[in-house]
């Protein structure tokens, strides 16, 4: 199967099948870069990409082992940003998400950009009313809290690196992310792999344990978690809830091979099986 993936597509393919209206954006490179334009025009994913002048998008391989419950991820080289050009590509970035409610940051950043990224990005697109949900890793997560996105999701071990210690619990994540919240961040959710997730919101915080389930593939779950939080929200959720959503669509996404592809018929017996408890 060969799919047009990365965080931020897999994201817009699962908040698709959900039934919202989507547009995506990032930065392309070569011929691989135009393959991924035409993968997406097949699915019926709209893009806004912006093509850069060198070198040659990444491909990722994924083998599944299914019998055994194994995954390898093979990741290619990505092209690097040009010196000098993140001021119109930000430019540009932020034109392509315009007039949308809801924005999705997420994944790392290329080679040749500065750390500042989804800082920089947060800070426009909140300026300009919309809601900024983050899902990055290391110095791009570390810097981007200052601007204060709405919503900040991460893995357990994403955020401990960023902390600068382990969190195993439910109890460690949700007193770890306090001081995020103490810096302006409104709502924080760290993932816990099949211990569910973590969510915080004011002086409020919920484990909401994820269902058990035979999963063939764990990759893009934490995608597909993303873009059933956002949809939940942008339906006036409140926040356990959402998330909530957003586990048992994430553990959907297991059950089918392709990052951010859902069994959504399966989803309302998961979201049966997907309990919240006050932490």
């Amino acid at each position: 199967m060969t799919l047009p993936s990365g965080k931020g597509l897999n994201v817009a393919r699962a908040a698709l099948a959900l039934g919202s209206e989507i547009m995506t954006t990032g930065l392309v490179a070569g011929q691989c870069g135009q393959w991924i334009r035409a993968l997406l025009e097949k699915e019926g994913i709209p893009e806004r990409f912006i093509d850069l002048p060198d070198g040659e998008s990444r491909i990722s391989t994924i083998i599944v082992d299914a019998r055994n419950g194994q995954t390898t991820v093979v990741n290619d080289l990505g092209p690097t940003a040009p010196p000098g050009t993140w001021p119109e590509i930000r430019l540009q970035l932020g034109k392509a998400v315009a007039g949308y409610p809801w924005v999705a940051l997420a994944g790392s950043s290329l080679p040749g950009l500065p750390s500042s990224v989804y800082a920089d990005l947060c800070y426009d697109i909140q300026a300009r009313g919309q809601r900024v949900c983050l899902d990055t890793r290391d110095q791009w997560l570390a810097c981007a809290l200052s601007a204060q996105p709405y919503l900040v999701k991460c893995n357990q071990y994403e955020a401990a690196r960023v902390l600068g210690r382990a969190l195993n619990t439910p109890e460690q994540a949700r007193d770890a992310v306090r001081g995020w919240m103490d810096r302006g961040v409104k709502r924080v959710i760290v993932t816990l792999g099949r211990d569910g997730a973590v969510a915080a919101e004011g002086e409020a915080a919920w484990h909401i344990e994820a269902p058990s389930v035979r999963a063939l593939c764990p990759i893009g779950s934490g995608d597909a978690m993303m873009a059933g939080l956002i949809v939940a929200l942008d339906r006036e959720k409140p926040l356990p809830k959402a998330v909530q959503y957003g586990v048992a669509l994430g553990a959907a996404n297991t059950l089918v091979p392709g990052s951010g592809r859902c069994d959504l018929d399966i989803l309302p017996r998961l979201l049966c099986r997907t309990t919240v408890r006050p932490l």
